[in-house]
């Protein structure tokens, strides 16, 4: 199965696309903070999304809430 973004598994940087589906589904679900335990991965992420239209507000805890909404979203609408 591959991972449910293309690119995503670039932007994660990991060797395991079991690692890439389950850091996405821990942000999701409360588990990781992507901002505070991988700020890499988050401005990626955050990149990702803005050169895909999304615009983020500059306030931190809306920006966050919006990147999960969006990695919600692919998520589960890539993989079902």
């Amino acid at each position: 199965r591959q991972c449910p973004m293309e690119s995503l598994h670039t932007i994660i940087q990991t060797s395991s696309e079991d690692t890439c589906e389950r850091t996405i589904l821990d942000a999701i679900e409360g588990n990781v903070i992507l901002d505070t335990e991988h700020p890499l991965v988050y401005n990626k992420l955050v990149r990702y999304y803005e050169d895909r239209g999304v615009q983020f507000y500059g306030d931190v805890d809306e920006n966050y809430d919006l990147l999960l909404s969006e990695l919600e979203q692919d998520f589960y609408y890539e993989t079902n």
